[in-house]
């Protein structure tokens, strides 16, 4: 089985193949449970949106989702991934014709010169927090604002299948700095915790507190560890005391279930005539139906700061 959490595996699989391909749900229909999501549409059109381990999806469709293409920044760890879907974004806009801004007004011509600003990309691991704290520093120096909206097509799940983070403790992200303070005598311990612990804290420090949310598709029906029911043991996620003790953030408290719901997709959908002939031919007349889950998190009002 391929290792889905190695750089070396994504930048192999990117480098081999730079065509668009979106995990699970096309990009088109992660864009519409975005838009479900953030029901207003005003700050829908107004929002920072992160789109961590954007792999080569045709992300281009994010861009009319929001006023100015720049609010989104797609963000993978594979160098290969980036490259390609920049590559391809740059492409698609240099043969756009240049509209014609003559008769408008001044602001009217800044609205559709906007609409020809590329996305944001980035090659960075979220799993780091010296990355983590850099894409804070950048955002808040671009925007001036945390995220609103993270998207989170199946990543989670590739994250998942990675081994446990090392980690120091006390952590220095946590809700109102209040590691720092036990920080001032150095990092005293360290633990190993499962990796998605480690990317919820390093989103919560990244989104806006009360109003952002992580909207996550994924192919398991029990994807987080922080959310209950708890796992019963350190192998399957269970956070343990003593690290909480210590100095890390359960993530319980800086992120709450606000929906989780199947997606049931259409498994004949795209079935060729030749792919029909060939499940008959091998004697399956149904094809099983494809279930995916949708998680919805919203940031608690805990602040995270370093």
């Amino acid at each position: 089985m391929p290792d889905f959490a190695s750089h070396d595996y994504w930048d192999t699989r990117f480098t081999k193949d730079r065509t668009p391909f979106d995990w699970l749900i096309p990009a088109t229909a992660l864009r519409d449970v975005a838009t479900d999501v953030v029901d207003d549409a005003d700050a829908l059109h107004n929002a920072q949106v992160l789109h961590i381990g954007c792999g080569t999806s045709d992300a281009s469709i994010l861009r009319d989702m929001v006023e100015n293409p720049a609010q989104v920044h797609n963000i993978d760890f594979s160098s290969a991934a980036i490259e390609a879907a920049s590559e391809r974004e740059t492409n698609i806009l240099s043969k756009s014709k240049a509209p014609d801004v003559t008769n408008v007004s001044q602001d009217q011509e800044q609205w559709v010169q906007s609409k020809l600003t590329n996305m944001r990309w980035s090659c960075m691991d979220l799993l780091s927090l010296d990355s983590t704290l850099d894409l804070l520093q950048r955002q808040e120096e671009e925007a001036g604002r945390l995220f609103d909206l993270v998207l989170d097509k199946s990543t989670s799940d590739s994250i998942s299948c990675g081994a446990n983070r090392l980690i120091y403790l006390p952590y220095p992200l946590s809700p109102n700095g209040w590691t720092r303070r036990i920080l001032q005598g150095g990092a005293h311990h360290s633990a190993e915790v499962h990796p998605l612990h480690v990317l919820a804290v390093h989103l919560a420090a990244l989104t806006t507190p009360k109003s952002g949310r992580w909207v996550v598709i994924s192919y398991s029906e029990d994807r987080f560890p922080f959310l209950p029911p708890l796992p019963h043991s350190a192998s399957t996620g269970l956070l343990d005391d003593s690290t909480i003790q210590a100095g890390f953030t359960h993530p319980n408290q800086l992120w709450t279930l606000e929906t989780k719901e199947k997606i049931d997709l259409d498994a004949n959908r795209d079935e060729t005539l030749a792919q029909r002939r060939k499940r008959l031919s091998a004697g399956v007349v149904h094809r099983p139906k494809i279930t995916h889950w949708l998680y919805v998190l919203r940031r608690t009002e805990a602040l995270v700061t370093d």
